[in-house]
């Protein structure tokens, strides 16, 4: 049958335009607000579309951080008077609105339970790269798998190169970085062996669910895990903190807080778990002398070590911080490491392997702070250890063996509560159902006994007021009597000998 070739045109012109993709709508950038489809509104800085997905890339006013935003909650976007609409208003599903309950509207907003530091620090403009395919992986160092912040395509590599000599020296990006979500898992790759990677330091990455940033990192400005997505794979070590320019910065995990048991160790050590933000297996942490770093969320080493370098550390309300079994969580000397109501760090398996410490503190370990005194008891769980292999003279390091916990001379323990009789820090073991380590089941299997009780060694400075001993041995808790005439408000529970027999120096 013949077709008239007007027709026949026409025809295909409609093919054509139905395997194109839909026209972007006529975006105006800049400051502006974001109505959702609810009706809630949030101000942001528009940059564009995204040519992949059906997301909008916006950046904080405070240039402090960077998401993408469903294109499905959008009502409108306003800037400088021009609307450019999406969707009717409605109600939110439950899925969408859960969305939004786990990740947070923004990844810089201060919560009743942060110290919330960051807040007021101010950020400079600097470049954005944005993945070009999500739900594809890519090799990061190539250009064109990158979008700058109009949306445009890289047409050169975004990263300077390690300069000079030495093992993995370091590179960097000067500028922010975004994973969005997608569909499906992808990673940003970081091509050659986990051991020989260069680092590269950035300012702020945000990575989105389903999105992995595997490449070897120094986060200098803040980071921003959204529920699903990951940091750390694929990589050996990492770094977090602002270093010498001395900023106040945040890093947030937006998944959800495990139970115990096995399925739930994920991130603090065991597994890589596939719901909430982990790190890699060294993470070293310097914010500078007089900077900052607060921890938003739950995360983890994959299975080593975890370590502050410099600075303050804050572990937020309800919080976590951990590393794998293989080593202790260190802090350096002169350094602060601040511990709100419910924060944790470490590994909470009951026993670490080679019998090291939860904890090796050289600096400062503040339970509660000045500006936010804890208001409730803290349960500040310890490995288990074996009595025998108590060691009165340890210091502390990066595995620290000895004890529990270790308090090295230059370290200082202190206690910022509101009431020291009802806000405790309770030294205890972990809870029963906490997970065992493979090392540990491992140990049992070859005939050594499963330890029973905890033990400290405190050879710092400990005025403590408000404290609860709990499941210690006999002789386990090491201290100069002299330090323990300045305590106040100690009790304990639930020990393996009576009050003055734990205590030996």
């Amino acid at each position: 049958m013949l077709v008239h070739s007007s027709t026949y045109v026409r025809s295909i012109v409609c093919l054509l335009m139905l395997a194109l993709p839909a026209a972007a709508h006529a975006l105006e950038r800049g400051l502006g607000t974001i109505t959702f489809v609810d009706g809630e509104q949030t101000e942001a800085e528009v940059l564009f579309e995204h040519p992949e997905v059906d997301r909008l890339i916006l950046r904080s006013p405070q240039q402090s951080t960077v998401q993408s935003l469903d294109l499905a909650l959008v009502h409108a976007v306003t800037v400088d008077g021009e609307t450019t609409r999406y969707h009717e208003p409605r109600e939110l599903s439950d899925a969408e609105a859960e969305q939004l309950r786990r990740n947070g509207l923004w990844g810089d907003a201060v919560g009743e339970g942060q110290l919330g530091r960051y807040a007021d620090e101010s950020w400079q403009r600097k470049p954005l790269i944005v993945w070009r395919y999500p739900g594809q992986d890519g090799n990061a160092m190539q250009a064109s798998n990158w979008l700058n912040e109009r949306g445009e395509p890289l047409g050169e590599s975004p990263w300077r190169e390690p300069a000079g000599r030495g093992r993995n020296p370091e590179g960097a990006f000067d500028g922010d970085i975004l994973l969005p979500a997608a569909g499906k898992p992808y990673g940003a790759i970081q091509p050659g062996h986990r051991d020989h990677l260069s680092a590269f330091a950035v300012r702020h990455i945000t990575v989105e669910k389903n999105a992995s940033y595997n490449i070897r990192y120094t986060i200098k400005g803040n980071l921003w895990i959204k529920h699903l997505g990951h940091i750390g794979d694929g990589t050996q070590t990492g770094g977090l903190g602002s270093r010498e320019t001395n900023k106040h910065t945040f890093a947030r995990f937006s998944g959800d807080r495990p139970g115990h048991g096995r399925a739930g160790a994920a991130g603090y050590g065991l597994h890589t778990s596939p719901d909430r933000g982990h790190i890699s297996h060294w993470v070293r942490i310097d914010t500078g002398e007089t900077g900052s770093l607060e921890i938003i969320g739950d995360c983890g080493g994959a299975s080593d070590r975890t370590s502050l370098q410099q600075g303050t550390l804050i572990v937020s309300t309800d919080s976590h911080l951990g590393n794998g079994p293989r080593a202790s969580f260190y802090t350096e000397p002169d350094t602060t490491l601040v511990l709100l109501d419910g924060a944790s760090i470490g590994c909470p398996d009951r026993v670490l392997r080679s019998h090291r410490s939860t904890a090796g503190i050289a600096g400062t370990l503040m339970f509660g702070h000045p500006d936010k005194p804890l208001t409730r008891d803290l349960r500040f769980a310890l490995t288990l250890y074996n009595r025998d292999q108590i060691d009165s003279t340890v210091s502390p390091s990066q595995r620290t063996t000895g004890a529990s916990i270790v308090l090295g001379e230059s370290g200082s323990m202190v206690i910022h509560s509101t009431d020291p009789t009802q806000a405790r820090v309770i030294f205890c073991p972990p809870p029963e159902d906490a997970p065992y380590s493979n090392y540990a089941v491992g140990e049992r299997a070859n005939g050594r006994p499963m330890p029973t009780g905890i033990a400290a060694v405190f050879r710092g400075q400990t005025d403590f007021n408000g404290v609860v001993f709990e499941g210690f041995h006999e002789g386990g808790i090491v201290v100069h009597s002299d330090a323990r005439q300045r305590w106040q408000n100690v009790s304990f529970e639930d020990n393996l000998a009576e009050p003055e027999q734990l205590f030996r120096w």
